[in-house]
């Protein structure tokens, strides 16, 4: 049986031409549905980096456009957030992917710094370790959080 999801943490050094591995795990994954590329992204809720695979990031593009007013500035705002930094990353034969300067910043990445990649289900997170210890101290789950959860049909 094959991998079909993104789950777990694995730390991996950037190179000093901002490239990173995929983990094995993640690559297995793209393989068996015959990724090639992916989209990079400044992370919606905080400066991390984030990675969909292209039929991920298909699906979120068509979902926008079908619900997003154009004319709506708060729409318009969150589509420039969302995309300005965006680019899209063909894995290399050694199963790499290529940041841009711009998202390691933001991220706080260093060229040969170490990076957590988190696999969230359906694409990946890609963050500076202490950015992310900061990140998950600054924001438990909480009480609240699960009582709002609980209204979900999530299991």
């Amino acid at each position: 049986m094959g991998y079909s999801d993104y789950t777990g943490k694995f730390n991996y050094s950037v190179d000093m031409k901002h490239r990173v591995n995929i983990p094995s795990q993640f690559r297995k994954v793209m393989a068996e549905e015959n990724v090639t590329e992916v989209v990079i992204s400044k992370g919606i809720d905080s400066d991390h980096i984030d990675v969909y695979p292209l039929p991920k990031w298909i699906t979120i593009r068509d979902r926008l456009t079908a619900s997003m007013q154009l004319a709506n500035r708060t729409h318009r705002n969150f589509l420039r957030h969302f995309t300005q930094n965006a680019t899209h990353c063909n894995l290399d034969n050694q199963g790499r992917i290529m940041l841009t300067p711009r998202l390691m910043e933001i991220a706080g990445i260093k060229d040969g710094g170490t990076v957590s990649i988190i696999g969230i289900m359906d694409f990946m997170e890609i963050w500076d370790p202490e950015e992310l210890r900061k990140h998950e101290e600054n924001t438990p789950l909480t009480d609240k959080d699960f009582e709002k959860l609980e209204q979900l049909p999530l299991i």
